[in-house]
């Protein structure tokens, strides 16, 4: 860059030796002296050189600020000729307020700073920043031989696309194998407390059943006493709600949930009864099951607090990106709306499908807040036993649908717009899911990762112009402990899901694929506004 400046330099300094070298009449002192010029010429020389490359390295980072203050969210928000005449100003002045307390360089803003803006894109919605700079940094040394000062200069560009306006569809999982703990603490716990002897490595899922004893799952408090719930134990403003029995199956006594004994109550074959004035009386109820076990596993064991599951993380991580979302949604100055939906199976009844909309309407993140997000858990369908939903319905666990929520999915989201007006929004599915398809595709049952068939689904979707993120919440094989079916079934596969899941994926500014792992023990709240962040993210410097 400064090659001519360092020739003229260095024939100076050789010029100067060549003098002395010619010199006979003086003595060794004189000739040592002599020689001593140039070499403290060069150290200077030298110190100048450095001192202009720090400026130039500080001039460089003021014109890297300068490029990306023009391309604010909030000033990508108006992209006309007069947004463009102020971005170019906040340019400017940024770089002049970097640059004006630098000492030793002489830089004129009106003669030496260049800041081209031009927009870019078929919709005009981006915007191309060119900062070019030149200076000239003062020499200490140099200038005795007539070199003033030496010349720096750069050239720095950013580019940004406006932040466009979003509706997002929140679609979560809610299947039973989405009732895992998400903790390895809570798998072992719940896996402990479900040991028994035709049970030995106890059922890890918080399965919510009606009848768990025909699954051999036993629900017993710390004196091995089978808990017994009352049929309106789940139904607020109902007799017996949140009411409990504790039962002796040895014994046949019943005590309450206090532990205290009973009088009149018996249990028989399953069916606990009261008797008063001669008349037996049965006490409608159901054993408690995993479902329960978690949300109650104080009663179980004492001092501890209950275990948190899948679904009770994704309500948690849907509650805490409601304000990052509105806060993100001010900074860039556009709106981003939110819908949410679950998905398992396909319910009987006038839709037929597995999706269920958790919100009613698609509303500014701005308008919703923690209750907007409803208790998932408190949702789950209580089955009648594994694999029937009801006593006359069995659909083989065949609980996890993804074909048909694509399918019902996509019908929902309208064609997207280009995202430059709150009218003309652009579409982005979030997907919050273990991956694992559960489902009859095509007349077979299918238990493994997404099919082609699914994936298919997830690129007609992307062709519609509407992208798709994926957090997925990793199926571990240690979940599948005990359970025979599931190793022979389900296990061998599990490395299928990721692949599968980052190929339903729409790929993000830098090819890679929106998609976000989290597995047990990690925060799925904080990997979903990662993954978030990632989805809305715009503006980068290029050079």
């Amino acid at each position: 860059m400064h090659q001519s400046l360092l020739s003229r330099l260095v024939g100076q300094l050789r010029s100067l030796g060549r003098r002395l070298c010619v010199e006979r009449g003086g003595n060794v002192i004189i000739i040592v002296a002599g020689a001593m010029i140039p070499m403290t010429f060069a150290v200077g020389f030298g110190i100048d050189y450095a001192r202009a490359m720090k400026l130039q390295s500080q001039m460089g980072a003021a014109a890297d600020a300068a490029a990306v203050a023009a391309v604010t969210a909030m000033s990508m928000q108006d992209n006309s000729t007069a947004g463009q005449t102020k971005a170019q100003t906040a340019a400017i002045n940024m770089f002049t307020g970097q640059v004006a307390n630098l000492k030793g360089v002489m830089f004129n803003k009106t003669n030496d700073l260049i800041v081209t803006i031009s927009t870019t894109g078929a919709l005009n919605n981006g915007r191309r920043v060119m900062v070019q700079w030149r200076a000239q940094s003062t020499n200490i040394f140099a200038g005795l031989l007539g070199a003033p000062s030496l010349p720096i200069s750069g050239t720095v560009s950013s580019q940004a696309i406006k932040a466009p306006y979003i509706n997002f569809y929140l679609v979560m999982d809610t299947s039973p194998s989405m009732l895992l703990p998400t903790t390895s603490t809570g798998l072992s716990s719940i896996r402990t407390a479900t040991s028994t002897t035709s049970l030995t490595s106890g059922c890890d899922f918080a399965c919510h059943e009606q009848n768990p004893h025909s699954d051999a799952v036993y629900i017993r408090d710390s004196s091995q006493r089978d808990i017994y719930l009352s049929a309106n134990y789940y139904t607020s403003g109902q007799p017996g709600f949140q009411t409990y029995y504790l039962v002796n199956a040895s014994t046949n006594k019943v005590y309450n949930s206090a532990g205290t004994l009973l009088s009149g109550y018996t249990y028989s074959n399953g069916t606990v009864s009261y008797t008063s004035a001669r008349t037996t009386t049965s006490v409608p109820g159901y054993f408690a099951d995993g479902y329960w076990l978690t949300h109650n596993y104080g009663s179980v064991v004492s001092g501890s607090s209950s275990i948190e599951v899948r679904i009770d993380a994704e309500r948690v991580a849907a509650q805490q990106l409601i304000p990052y979302a509105a806060n993100q949604a001010s900074a860039n100055g556009v709106t981003y709306n939110l819908q949410m939906y679950a998905f398992n199976w396909s319910h009987p009844g006038s839709t037929n499908n597995p999706v269920t909309a958790l919100t009613s309407t698609m509303a500014d993140v701005g308008t919703l807040s923690a209750s907007s997000v409803p208790d998932l858990y408190a949702s789950q369908d209580y089955w009648a036993n594994n694999g029937c939903p009801t006593s006359s319905n069995c659909i083989n666990d065949a609980a996890t649908e993804f074909n048909n929520m694509f399918t019902t999915m996509n019908n929902i989201m309208p064609t997207p717009g280009d995202g430059t007006t709150s009218s003309s929004p652009q579409e982005v599915m979030f997907l919050i899911t273990d991956g694992m398809s559960d489902e009859v595709v095509n007349g077979s049952r299918w238990n493994r990762e997404l099919n082609l068939t699914d994936l298919a689904k997830c690129t007609t979707i992307k062709s519609r112009g509407i992208r798709i993120a994926v957090l997925y919440t990793q199926y571990l094989p240690d979940a599948l402990t005990g359970d025979s079916w599931s190793q022979s079934n389900v296990a061998p596969y599990l490395g299928n899901v990721a692949p599968a899941l980052q190929a339903c994926a729409s790929s993000g500014s830098d090819g890679t694929a929106l998609f976000y792992q989290v597995t047990t023990d990690q925060n799925i709240s904080d990997a979903l506004v990662t993954l978030f962040a990632l989805t809305v993210q715009q503006a980068h410097l290029i050079q």
